[in-house]
């Protein structure tokens, strides 16, 4: 009986440690953006670099916005890099580090430090720091 008590006792704790942690993890977190918007105010981000590709891709979900990007990176000419330079100011950060990446790839970092340079700070760190994870 002792040594169900003491197992009873140290599962209690254990529990209690797992949910302690959780909630130390859960409020040291960024609060996201209701649609993984832009933080900060630096020009309106928007979802229309994509009609350049076609009328038709102008309301795409994020994930197919990502495709596009890669897609579109497959070029390597002067309107697909106008096109990934327009998708760094996607309201996905997930589209926008897409778009940065496939820059980057292609040999034109100096797009991606010129948008950098002119966003919202927030952003550009996060952008910079993730593709210095990437690559």
């Amino acid at each position: 009986m002792n040594a169900a008590v003491g197992w009873f006792a140290a599962s209690l704790v254990l529990i209690a440690t797992v949910a302690l942690a959780f909630v130390l993890w859960r409020s040291r977190r960024k609060p996201t953006p209701a649609c993984g918007g832009v933080s900060g105010v630096h020009r309106a981000a928007t979802t229309q670099w994509t009609k350049r590709a076609g009328d038709e891709l102008t309301d795409l979900n994020e994930s197919a916005r990502c495709d596009l990007v890669f897609a579109v990176s497959q070029f390597d000419d002067e309107r697909s890099r106008s096109m990934l330079v327009s998708a760094l100011e996607d309201p996905s950060d997930t589209v926008s580090l897409a778009a940065a990446h496939a820059l980057v790839r292609a040999g034109h970092m100096r797009d991606v430090d010129a948008y950098a340079r002119s966003a919202d700070a927030e952003r550009s760190q996060e952008l910079l720091a993730l593709l210095t994870l990437i690559d």
